[in-house]
Formats: C-alpha cells, structure tokens, sequence
C-alpha cells in the first residue's frame, strides 16, 4: 500500500468520542479486549498515494499507530503497534533472508518463504503479522492471509501468495511520517528445524546481505567481519547484567552527585547523568535499549514505583523532579571508577570536534570472480564480507603456504596462476610480471577482484545503515555560487545518505546563518534534496554537519565566487 511515497496531510487530534468508538472497533477487528492506545491524545490525518487514499491514526509522539483505506472498514496497525503489543496479531514467521531482502523491498510473503507450523488463526482473509525466525515476536509487516496456512504442514514445493503484504518497516509510511524508531529485541531465535535442503537455501542466502555485522559497533578485523550480524561473533552481556550496570549507574548518580539539577528531562538526566556514570564498560553493549527497559521513561518509571525517583508528566514525555536517598540500597552503596573521564573532571560537556562524537566509516570488500576461486583455498570463510586487513593475512598466509617468495630477493615474491591472474588483472599482457615487489600486490588485487562496500557506525556503536552500502563513502556537497542577479547562494547536498532531515538542516542554517532557506532537488539527480541559504555559509555549513557527527573529510566544500582583485594605486 505504501511502496509510494503518501502525500500527508497536517494532523488534527480525535474528539473524546471518536477516540473511545476508535478504540473500540480495534478491539473488535484484533479480538483483544485489553487492548489500549499509548496515549490518551489519538491524532489523525489523511494521505493519498497513486494508488489509494485513507486515514492515518498516531499517538501523541506523531508515530502511526493504525491506519485504514477510504473506502473500507478495516482498520490495520502498524508494525509500531506490534512491537508495543506482540500479541496483538497472529504472526506467520519467515526466514530471515525472505523479510529483509524481500519483503523489506516491498514483495509479498510467498508460500515457500514461510515457516510452518502456522497459526490455527492464520486462515484465509486473517489480518496477520509477519515476522523472522531470528526475531519471532518482533513484527516487520503486516498483512492479509491469502491461503488456508493452517492446512499446510509443508511448504516445499508448493506456490502462491501467502500473505499479501499492505505495511513492513521503514516504508513509504513511515519515511513520510519521519519516524526513526528501530525494531526492538521482543525474542530469542526460533527453534526451526529446515524441511530440507531447498529450506537451508534460505537460510544460507541470507549471507548476501549486508553489513548488519556492524550493528553492535563491531570492527572489521578479527574476528572476520560477517554478513549476518558480527554481534552473534562477539561475546554479549546478558540483559540482567546490562540492568544490573544501569542499576549501579543510577545509584552512584543519587549518592555521589548530589548537585543534579532538578527538575531536568528525562533523556538529559539518562544521557548526562545515569550513561556517564557507568562503569568502564562497553557503552554499545550497556545503554537503555540493551536493557529489559528498552525505553528512558520505562527505566525513570520503574525506579519511581521502587521509591527512588519522583516524575512528573505522561507517556514518554516525563520530567525528573526529585528523588529519594534514604533506601538501603543507597546507603549501602559502594562507589566504584567511572569510565568517562570526563565526569571526573566535573565537566558536563564535551567539544563539538570530540572525535567520540563523530561517525566513523569502515570499509569492506567482497570477492569478484577470481577472488571467489582465491577465498575457497584460504582460511577465508565463503559468502563474507572482508576488510583490508583479512584480505591481507589471507595472502601472506598463501604466500608463505605455497612458497611464492623470491629466494633471490625476499622482498619480492613469484606469483603463481591465482596471483598472476588477479594482480595482473587490469594489466596488459605484454606489461604483466611474474616477479612484483611484495608491498605492491594488494592494490591492484583489492581494486581489480573485490567489490568495494562500507559501513558507516554512530558513536553509540549501532550501524547508521540497515546493510553496508557499495563505493565508498559518500561525500556531502557543499557549494557557494552566485545566481544570477548577483545573489550569492550556499547550496547543500548528498546530507540525506546520512540520515540528515531537510527540514531540520534547513532551520539549523537558517538561524545560525540568518538567511532565509528553501528545499528543493539537485538539478543532476532530481531525486536528491537539497538545502539551499543565502549567502556565502560554507564554513557554517561544515559546522553544522560537524554538529551532525559528519567528519570534514566527508564533506566536499566548492567555492565558486572568484575573490575580488585589489586595486591597483
């Protein structure tokens, strides 16, 4: 339904009455009695896509909570909805590689994608939610039942549309309602045991996608980075240890800084306070989301019901306004070494060129052709990506396994077939070698037999991207130029590959630059937005992506207004 983009409409809030009747006929299509609405404020607008038109239902934080065509009477909720209550829809489960590379890119489920055994609910016309065998409870899509499911004990083999699909994760839907919420952790993996070798294609094609590998802030070096999820690699902490960090966080924050400033926001006293005073542990394993909390105000409530805190406000949007520092916990509490130095130091801000606050890139690179023949008699393992240095280890362990150096110079080494035909590649024959100098070798067998692709990872160690992107990292573009009529113009683009709001960047330059905006396209790639101010901004502009955790080598800065000549006398 939404594989368009939806032009919106503003939002108006729902009267009392048409939020209780809302609410009601809910119920009545989910069949479930307790179900409520996050809020007590239900707004709603209408959008219009090429292909239908209907009415979007959100909460009081502007996310879309269900949704509804014109002319029909069902109303379906949003995957947002789902993952606040699992149990809101019978879920058919798929493999992993199916809902990401499929059903993600707006394809239907097919029958052979799923997973039996189905749900005695998920009969024909059923409104059903769609989720992975690695995440069974969490929701990627939502649909209708198209086949009689409960009837199939097997899937192999059979054809048809299983469920045709109306909503999934990060679609038009919610790229136009800007919504950057990520899907929670609600289960373990499924315990499902393939029907036979066609269902393990399945799950072995699901190497092919992306660089999820740095999801968890992982580095591309040992182990080997994965397609999968490198976090499954890499030894995680249980959630009661993640909460137990949060915890000791929390009452080192009551008892050893007493000059908190209250009442203070909930996400400032979570980020200034309660993130800063953990132990030196791994921050992008111990945070909010790790925890059985999963949200700041779920956390702030929990304490307030256990006599620590005092709030103040609704839903998400809460206020610390006192606390609590006669519990025994509190007493008994010992102090222990923070690891952010500079809470030690008594400072409360940090510089805006930290290099903590600032993206970072990781580049990777997955075998072409020859490279395929090169990764089957290494140590490398099939269907992965590699980074520099895994590439570089394979050939020096080849090396030396095949005896390729050159006695007569040992820093120069003889290539055998493989080499020969992946480093002189993009050579012409009569200008191929077989003796080539050693430190000479891995530019031309990176550039010539593996394809370049790149992850991008936020300072907090999750992955900018859902999957690792190809080339190399984008460059923002910056431009100084004067229109005609003499009208010097700053112009910015390229912001959206980093996840930059247009709108956002707009205001930012538009108050520190004191010039008006306007948002429009580039005249290259009419798909791109860009921002353009008035006037001679481009080092504001740096600045400001800088702000963004956009490093200064990313941004490609042009002036195009000739300076003046001075008069000569």
């Amino acid at each position: 339904m939404f594989k368009k983009e939806p032009h919106i409409k503003a939002l108006s809030n729902l009267k009392n009455s048409e939020r209780k009747k809302l609410l009601t006929t809910c119920k009545e299509q989910v069949e479930q009695g307790d179900y409520a609405f996050p809020s007590q404020i239900v707004k709603q607008t209408t959008f219009k896509t090429p292909f239908t038109t209907g009415i979007v239902y959100t909460d009081d934080q502007n996310t879309p909570i269900w949704f509804k065509e014109k002319f029909s009477e069902l109303l379906y909720p949003t995957v947002y909805t789902c993952w606040e209550n699992p149990n809101l829809l019978p879920i058919v489960l798929a493999h992993e590689y199916v809902v990401e590379e499929k059903l993600l890119q707006g394809a239907n489920l097919m029958l052979p994608g799923t997973v039996p055994p189905f749900d005695a609910c998920c009969k024909k016309t059923a409104l059903v939610g769609v989720a992975s065998t690695k995440y069974p409870r969490t929701v990627k899509a939502i649909g209708i039942v198209q086949l009689d499911l409960p009837s199939f004990e097997r899937v192999v083999g059979q054809t048809g549309v299983a469920v045709e699909i109306v909503h999934h994760f990060d679609d038009q839907l919610c790229k136009g309602m800007k919504i950057k919420l990520q899907p929670p952790d609600l289960g373990e993996m499924a315990d499902v045991s393939t029907e036979s070798e066609d269902e393990e294609d399945f799950v072995e094609n699901k190497n092919e996608k992306g660089a999820e590998n740095f999801k968890h802030g992982a580095e591309p070096k040992e182990p080997i980075a994965a397609f999968e999820d490198v976090s499954e690699q890499l030894e995680q902490l249980s959630v009661n240890e993640v909460d137990h960090f949060i915890t000791r966080s929390l009452y080192y924050t009551l008892t050893q800084e007493p000059a908190v400033d209250l009442p203070i926001s909930a996400s400032n006293f979570v980020s200034n306070h309660i993130l800063r005073n953990l132990p030196p542990v791994d921050h992008s394993q111990v945070n909010i989301k790790k925890s059985s909390w999963k949200k700041s105000s779920k956390f702030l409530k929990h304490f307030e019901k256990e006599g620590f805190l005092k709030l103040k406000g609704k839903g998400d949007d809460i206020t610390v306004v006192g606390a609590t520092k006669d519990k025994t916990e509190l007493k008994s509490f010992v102090p222990y070494r923070r690891g952010d130095p500079a809470s030690d130091k008594g400072t409360t801000t940090t510089s805006k060129s930290d290099k903590t606050t600032m993206l970072a890139a990781h580049s990777l690179y997955k075998p072409l052709s020859n490279a395929k023949d090169f990764v089957k008699v290494t140590d490398l393992p099939p269907n992965h990506l590699f980074s520099k240095q895994d590439v570089k280890a394979a050939v020096d362990n080849y090396i030396t396994a095949k005896k390729l150096v050159n006695p007569e110079n040992k820093a120069t080494i003889i290539l055998d077939d493989l080499l020969f035909s992946m480093v002189n590649r993009a050579t012409k024959k009569e200008n191929a070698k077989r003796i080539v100098p050693r430190a000479q070798i891995m530019e031309p067998l990176l550039a010539h037999n593996f394809g370049e692709h790149f992850v991008v990872v936020r300072p907090d160690g999750s992955s900018l991207f859902k999957n690792s992107l190809r080339g190399s990292i984008p460059q923002i573009k910056i431009v100084t130029e004067m229109k005609i009529g003499r009208k010097v113009v700053t112009k910015v683009s390229n912001f959206d590959k980093f996840d930059i709001d247009a709108s956002e960047l707009a205001s930012e330059l538009r108050k520190k630059c004191s010039g008006s905006t306007t948002i429009g396209e580039t005249v290259s790639s009419p798909k791109t937005p860009e921002v353009t101010v008035q006037g001679p901004h481009g080092p504001t502009a740096i600045e400001i992506l800088n702000e963004h955790g956009i490093p200064t080598k990313w941004i490609d800065f042009t002036n195009k207004i000739k300076p003046k000549k001075k008069r000569q006398h």
